[in-house]
């Protein structure tokens, strides 16, 4: 068993999109490396067991802080630059003294520098999904977890072991559950909540890559219980969870990025999962669910975006089109101009805006709140509205909240996001030149209409806080308590 010693000392070495834009935190197994590497996947493949000397990978960290600090609209919003330097000057000696290591090895000791930048666009892509001839003996933990109240919280389990959802997590190889969260947030992107989160949903991964990759994982629960789970290789892991996914959703049918269900008492219920998806079907998909709303007489809608991970803005303006006729304020932007951006969006014939092309390298577009002035709308609904909120709500999804939030364009209702209000954004993706390690720099960075509230996140009208025995409950507190705050205000 791992002891505590042990395990920060290999932490101390020095983790883990289901979209890019989403940051790496939401990559699927499967399709990450076309989508986080683009057409340089082959370039940054590299064999499992080669190593590189220590005088190359100290290069790769000049390259990176060069390029961070060309590139990046802001690197030091929660460190300073003199803190962030140290810590460079720190991992190169340790580097040095280590000497030749691994991509993974080296993934080790680097990835706490991409994380202090405490920007959830900001971020490495674990070596794993770059590795020629890897091994498949590597097992991972087998359980997915969320962090609740400060407590490790079981979500889905397809462990051979017992283990049920809900179920609290005290000590993982001998480590207190806490102990080991905040430890392994070096691994993790974005401000402190954001990276404790990470490590959590992350757990199933890190458990095993910065445990030191044992077999199997001895777990202590709330109620004292003892299990030691044998560990899985991804690719079983990721065929059970489906199995598992098609076994709870038989009747699902295509996904969509709309949901729309008719609740009791004339409530419209419209779950926006995502805003990753082409404009004009986006469109076509809003004008039949509100034609179906104005069709029922709904006159509440809940609009529900806890779990919108972001993508295109543009949609979330569109939804906002469909329920609000206000003029209102919308984002205003910062833009670092920098040589390899301008290249990047050569290589992928992009248009280069003529305020942005007339920047020198260095200097910062600034743009002005935009004032949205929305125009006639047949199917725009007029009723009450409500939007639910989550920790999990980011990127454009959040966007959309602070929009609805700072101009009062509805209720909002739920827990405050994770993500700051005011963030980097828009990722510039690059590789080191000798480890190939992918790793991504923001080169935007967004105000919302209300202006910046420090770390502070979308914060709701109604601050409902979920708790872990949610979990167990199945209970949508969240959900309960608009339908109620309804009922009243009938």
């Amino acid at each position: 068993m791992l002891t505590l010693s042990k395990f920060i000392s290999s932490v101390q070495i020095h983790m883990s999109i289901r979209k890019l834009h989403l940051a790496f935190q939401f990559c699927v197994f499967v399709v990450l490396t076309s989508l986080c590497a683009g057409n340089s996947a082959a370039q940054n493949s590299v064999d499992i067991n080669q190593k590189f000397i220590s005088e190359q990978l100290i290069e790769d960290v000049d390259f990176y802080i060069k390029t961070i600090e060309e590139t990046h609209i802001n690197p030091y919003v929660y460190i300073s630059r003199k803190d962030w330097l140290a810590r460079t000057d720190n991992i190169k000696s340790r580097i040095a003294k280590q000497g030749a290591m691994t991509q993974r090895e080296f993934w080790l000791l680097f990835a706490p520098l991409v994380s202090a930048i405490q920007d959830k666009h900001t971020f490495i892509v674990h070596p794993r999904f770059f590795l020629t001839n890897n091994s498949t003996t590597t097992k991972y933990f087998p359980v997915r977890t969320v962090y609740l109240d400060g407590k490790l919280v079981v979500t889905r389990s397809v462990a051979d072991e017992e283990i049920q959802k809900g179920a609290i997590i005290t000590s993982i190889n001998g480590i207190e559950s806490k102990k080991a969260i905040r430890i392994l947030s070096d691994y993790g992107y974005g401000v402190e909540k954001e990276r404790l989160e990470y490590v959590a949903e992350n757990l199933y991964t890190d458990a095993a890559e910065v445990f030191g990759l044992p077999k199997s994982f001895a777990l202590t629960f709330s109620d004292g219980t003892k299990v030691q789970v044998k560990g899985l290789t991804l690719t079983e892991m990721f065929k059970r969870e489906k199995e598992l996914e098609a076994k709870d959703n038989s009747q699902k049918t295509e996904e969509s990025p709309l949901e729309l269900k008719f609740l009791p008492n004339n409530v419209a219920y419209l779950k926006a999962s995502d805003f990753e998806y082409d404009l004009e079907k986006y469109k076509i998909l809003l004008k039949n669910v509100f034609t179906q709303i104005q069709s029922s007489g709904a006159r509440k809608l809940i609009i529900d975006v806890r779990e919108n991970r972001g993508g295109n803005s543009v949609l979330g303006d569109a939804l906002l089109d469909m329920f609000n006729s206000k003029p209102h304020k919308h984002f205003s932007m910062k833009w670092k101009k920098s040589v390899q951006y301008v290249e990047r969006l050569k290589d992928l014939n992009a248009p280069i805006p003529d305020h942005y092309q007339k920047l020198k390298p260095g200097e910062v577009y600034v743009s002005k709140p935009g004032i949205v002035k929305p125009g006639a709308n047949p199917l725009r609904f007029s009723g009450q509205v409500y939007v639910l909120s989550g920790r999990k709500t980011f990127s454009s999804g959040q966007m959309f909240l602070a929009v609805v939030k700072d101009n009062k364009l509805a209720t909002i209702i739920g827990e405050e996001t994770n993500e700051p209000g005011c963030r980097a954004g828009e990722v510039h993706m690059f590789s080191l030149p000798t480890s190939r390690l992918r790793v991504s720099s923001s080169v935007k960075y967004w105000m919302p209409p209300g202006g910046c509230n420090g770390a502070r996140g979308i914060i709701p009208d109604v601050v409902i806080t979920e708790r872990p025995n949610d979990y167990l409950t199945e209970k949508d507190i969240i959900l309960e308590t608009t339908l109620n705050l309804i009922k009243q205000r009938q």
